[in-house]
């Protein structure tokens, strides 16, 4: 079980992260919180809980738009540098998703919406969050998560860039090497480049995450697969090999 190992490494990494995301990076303004946003269609009063909140920036961003937010994470940290920013009117909660007791502490409220922003990876178990959400969420409430692509940004692959010099014209080329999809299993990689420790990820094929949501009631309501497509000119190959492949993937589910 890495469960434990995985929490002291988010712990560890939690002020480094916080300084580099901010209110969202780069990832997360141009793919993530768009897409997310359009598919929560916030009103006010809007009872939300974000599930794997980090520093906070989205629970903050669906705050300020009126919802009335529940935060979580299983790093203390976390918790901590998010209470800091504010404002008062987020509870901000210590809750590890990947443990039924733990979820049990959420009991009492049901909520409009629920989300979990690129997390479900970093998540060694998945299926006591996804059996516990139907009795946190509301009759027409909905689930949304983002995850690294399963497909193109997830277990190995292998970013390529070539460029060819023919007749006096060059091209560049971008492309994505990948093997193995269908093979599920946790490896250490790097979230942000200088982070102080390597984390988890927990690989799974689309089919097995969605199969655990049909599982327990959910039917697929939105799927979404932004990329890179409006950046021109980057200078980063990751911006260049996601131009037009998703390195990210946004699911809404609801309760039959």
């Amino acid at each position: 079980m890495k469960n434990n190992e995985v929490k002291n490494i988010w712990n560890t990494n939690a002020e480094f992260w916080d300084k580099r995301m901010g209110e969202g990076n780069e990832f997360h303004k141009t793919l993530i919180e768009p897409v997310q946003l359009r598919l929560l269609n916030i009103k006010a009063g809007d009872k939300i809980l974000d599930i794997g909140c980090g520093n906070g920036q989205f629970a903050r961003k669906m705050a300020g738009l009126g919802a009335e937010v529940t935060a979580t994470d299983f790093a203390e940290k976390f918790i901590r540098i998010a209470k800091a920013k504010g404002p008062k009117s987020i509870k901000y909660r210590v809750v590890d998703a990947t443990k039924t007791a733990d979820l049990k502490k959420l009991s009492g409220i049901t909520y409009d919406s629920i989300v979990c922003t690129m997390a479900i990876m970093d998540m060694e178990k998945i299926a006591p969050l996804i059996e516990y959400l139907p009795k946190l969420l509301k009759k027409d409430g909905k689930f949304i998560f983002s995850i690294c692509h399963p497909c193109f940004n997830s277990g190995e692959n292998i970013l390529a860039h070539e460029r060819d010099d023919l007749e006096g014209e060059v091209k560049d080329k971008y492309y994505i090497k990948t093997r193995n999809y269908t093979v599920e299993k946790s490896y250490l990689g790097i979230g942000m480049m200088g982070q102080p420790r390597s984390q988890y990820y927990f690989h799974r094929t689309v089919s097995t995450i969605l199969r655990s949501f049909f599982k327990n009631g959910f039917v697929l309501d939105a799927y979404e697969e932004p990329s890179f497509a409006d950046i021109e000119d980057s200078l980063k190959i990751f911006n260049n090999v996601y131009k037009n492949i998703p390195p990210a993937l946004i699911c809404r589910l609801k309760i039959k």
